[in-house]
């Protein structure tokens, strides 16, 4: 097509973006459009969309709508069988590869039990879907539908969609049954708008008195070659010239705007065309867009926070900037929100509120105080101006508020106040005030760290003192958004003064996370500014202060004191770096960072080595197990104690190569120990299992990898699961606790007693082993209740025909005390701390006593 002369734009009654799903087999062929959260595929009638091939299970197939609030958009994913977990019979084949659960692409095929194919489509045209629409056919029963289901939400879903014919009026597109069509073909000389008919060759063979008024071109060179309207008709024959139902596009021709209908007459082997013109509405189309255009820059510009709400389910339809600011959300997270979300009262309360409001007249100018929840939950006084408007069947709530004060005029708040800076955008230093000491209230109820630090922003260009103001502004505006974008959206950042800006974070759980988040705030500022075709570079000084959760004595005045004092620290140190106030913090985060740096090696540079702690039978004076735990000896840190870089492994994701590597490790110095024939007979060697480990997919696989490479016989490994592990996802566990069973692996259960869960798993799973709690066995000699639950912990392992260990066994009374209370077999130091393989095989080598 001649694009100068036609462009194909939405229908005014379609979604600019429309999914389509298009059904069909040897009886039928439908077109459905999707709008709704979900839709049930399959044979049962009570489907959304119900199929009639014996070959489709009742509950086939189920479609869900994921909702993109970053974009504003949604997709659709297909899942096989129903949302209660029940598969297909037959499944489903998404570009003939089976699915169980796939994100639906543009022409995706699907076919749904070998009879019945599915095509999905994201079209944004309306002749596309009036094209797709075309082809729809049924046998059995009529299928038509009125014109007027493309833009009723209510539409029946399982019916098919079509257009159809549309009566000549120019404001009305009322649909006729092809009786009508031809009933109004025996009246075009009286129609006011073009009827236009051409045969299957390209000869126009008639134009109405509208057409010939309007079109004079087509009368006199009647050529099918350039004209608009006709361009493409004669090429879609092949492909529409069997139906008998219409499609629609929008033609351009010069400055006017038309809609043409077209309908292949098959019998006839004609193609009339019915021509509107939609000049005057695609003016005000546009004009309309405009508006809202400069209305979405006034609002996200204005420093007032501003919000519109639906009455009807209170969601958050549009939102500014600085309504994100005053509550510390992105506005991602407030699209998502809802009314009830953000105001803090009860919804009945609420709802009771909002009926009042709509009670009053429409565009009515309401003034109330409420208090809103933050998104780090704290709470905050605004004065809400609220109004409400009607757009059809739908009621708009807007908001705008500000900082409660009653004493400040609307119009000037943010100037005469100072809450904002005009030259960033951020709060300044009284807003800021505000929410720090909101935050240092909170904090005596907070079990996290509270955390603040002070920047400061130096210019390093030659000529920074000639800098116009302009480009000053320009630094300090980006370097203000760089700040905000390394921060998380519950942390406030402020314009303190200058080139000095303030970050406080309410909530941080630990002083390593402050570290790495004052490392990704550096990072964030280094890099040099391009303005004005010149590059200029910047550097950055930050000062961390921070209070502890029973720091109940630090005041802000005080957290205020020690910030800035780090920051006169940070500049003394040179550029681009980071200071505590309190010295013994920045070692400490400086030795957390360099040891998660360094751990990522380790594995690799066999930094790692295994210690070993024997179990002993203390009535036969024998071993009866060899437990083998992680070492770090690094070259120049030193040995690094496991609870030091465990919990960085947990968190970092190695904990699961290295478990791997203690596996292996073990099981072929076990092997070696066997072949020495170092008194070892069926004395397992143990190894801790962590959760991550144990969650892995293929961690059966692994450890079945690891015997064959190994060559130990599985029933000398003997895998140590807590009860939490086995919790966090007890189908899973079931399936790999079976799997490690059949390979002949011994398990043990530890911690046992730490949980109430524990007696359940006894009677689910073939345990071998039980391990009594570590600070059960430290206090059971003061405390009955742990001497008693000791008691019964034995009495329920010898139930199971389970041995039983007490962990953690220090000294000779409670070796004794433990042998009267029915346990014999102790692990810990009263025996021996965890030596390295030297010193066990040694102790192997030479303990006679042991069998």
């Amino acid at each position: 097509m001649n694009n100068d002369f036609i462009k194909t734009t939405l229908n005014r009654d379609l979604q600019p973006i429309t999914h389509v799903l298009v059904l069909e087999d040897e009886n039928s062929r439908q077109t459905i459009i999707l709008e709704e959260a979900n839709y049930s595929i399959g044979r049962d009638p009570r489907n959304k969309i119900a199929l009639s091939s014996k070959k489709v299970s009742r509950f086939h197939a189920t479609l869900l709508r994921r909702t993109d609030t970053k974009n504003r958009s949604f997709s659709y994913w297909l899942l096989d069988g129903d949302l209660q977990g029940n598969r297909s019979t037959n499944g489903i084949f998404i570009n003939d590869k089976r699915c169980l659960v796939q994100e639906l692409k543009h022409e995706d095929i699907i076919r749904l039990g070998f009879e019945i194919q599915a095509s999905y489509y994201i079209l944004n045209n309306v002749s596309d879907l009036a094209l797709l629409q075309s082809g729809d056919f049924q046998q059995s029963s009529e299928s038509m539908i009125k014109e007027d289901k493309i833009s009723n939400p209510s539409r029946d879903m399982k019916q098919t969609l079509v257009i159809s014919e549309p009566n000549v009026e120019a404001e009305e597109t009322t649909n006729f049954q092809n009786s009508e069509i031809t009933k109004l073909a025996s009246f075009p000389e009286l129609s006011p708008n073009p009827i236009i008919e051409m045969n299957w060759d390209g000869k126009i063979t008639y134009l109405n008195p509208s057409a010939i008024s309007k079109f004079p071109e087509l009368q006199n060179n009647p050529s099918t070659e350039n004209h608009p309207l006709l361009l493409g008709l004669i090429k879609n024959i092949e492909n529409h010239g069997k139906n008998s139902k219409l499609f629609v596009r929008e033609v351009t021709i010069k400055d006017q705007v038309f809609e043409q209908y077209i309908h292949y007459l098959s019998d006839k082997q004609l193609i009339r065309s019915y021509v509107f013109d939609f000049t005057k509405r695609k003016v005000l189309e546009t004009q309309l867009q405009e508006s809202e255009e400069r209305y979405k820059a006034f609002i996200s510009q204005t420093k007032e926070g501003i919000f519109l709400v639906d009455a009807h389910n209170k969601k958050i339809l549009e939102a500014n900037n600085a309504l994100a600011d005053l509550l510390g959300y992105s506005l991602e997270d407030i699209y998502s929100l809802k009314l009830y979300d953000l105001i803090d009262l009860n919804t009945a309360a609420l709802d009771e509120q909002i009926k009042a409001i709509l009670k009053t007249k429409k565009n009515n100018n309401l003034v109330k105080q409420f208090q809103y929840k933050s998104q780090n939950k704290l709470i905050v006084e605004l004065e809400s101006n609220i109004t409400w408007v009607s757009y059809g069947d739908q009621i708009i709530l807007s908001f705008a508020v500000r900082p409660a004060n009653k004493n400040i005029h609307q119009e000037t708040f943010i100037q005469e106040q100072g809450l904002y800076d005009l030259e960033t955008g951020l709060p300044n230093r009284q807003l800021f005030m505000e929410q720090f000491n909101t935050a240092i209230a909170n904090s005596r109820r907070n079990p996290n760290l509270l955390c603040i630090i002070f920047l400061e922003l130096e210019i390093l260009d030659e000529n920074k003192e000639k800098l116009n103001y302009n480009l000053r502004t320009s630094i300090l505006d980006g370097f203000a958004k760089r700040l905000r974008a390394s921060l998380r959206s519950g942390d406030t950042v402020a314009h303190w003064d200058m080139y000095h800006f303030v970050a406080l974070l309410p909530q941080v759980r630990s002083i390593k996370d402050v570290g790495r988040v004052s490392h990704r705030m550096l990072d964030s500022l280094k890099p040099p500014f391009f303005l004005d075709n010149r590059k200029i570079h910047i550097k950055t000084s930050m000062g961390i202060a921070i209070k502890a959760p029973d720091a109940n004595h630090i005041t802000a005045e005080i957290l205020l004191n020690q910030g800035q004092s780090a920051l006169s620290k940070s500049q003394e140190s040179g550029s681009n770096n980071y200071k505590f106030f309190d010295q013994n913090i920045q070692l400490e985060v400086e030795r957390l960072l360099r040891i998660e740096k360094l751990l990522a090696h380790a594995l690799h540079r066999n930094e790692f080595l295994l210690y070993y702690q024997p179990q002993i039978d203390t009535e036969k004076n024998s071993l009866t197990g060899l437990e083998a735990l992680i070492r770090w000896d690094h070259p120049d840190l030193g040995r690094v104690t496991p609870d030091q870089f465990i919990p960085l492994a947990e968190e970092t994701g190695l904990i699961v190569s290295m478990g791997e590597w203690v596996i292996e490790t073990a099981c072929t110095q076990r092997q070696i120990w066997q072949r020495n024939h170092l008194h070892l007979t069926k004395q397992p060697i143990c190894i801790n299992i962590s959760n991550q480990q144990f969650q892995q997919p293929n961690f059966t696989t692994t450890v079945k990898n690891i015997l064959y490479k190994t060559q130990i016989d599985p029933n000398l490994l003997e895998l140590e699961i807590t009860e939490k592990t086995i919790g966090e996802d007890l189908e899973s566990a079931k399936k790999t606790l079976k799997e490690l069973t059949e390979l002949g692996v011994r398990i043990a259960l530890d911690d046992f007693g730490s949980g109430a869960s524990a007696l359940g798993y006894l009677k689910q799973f073939n345990f071998s082993t039980l391990k009594i709690d570590l600070p059960i066995v430290k206090n059971f000699i003061k405390n009955n209740q742990d001497k008693a639950m000791i008691k019964a912990m034995i009495a329920i392992a010898e139930s199971f025909d389970l041995r039983v260990i007490a962990e953690g066994v220090e000294t000779k009374e409670q070796v004794e005390k433990l042998l009267e209370l029915g346990c014999n077999q102790v692990q810990g130091n009263w025996l021996s701390e965890p030596v390295n393989t030297e010193d066990i095989s040694k102790f192997l080598a030479y303990s006679n006593d042991l069998e």
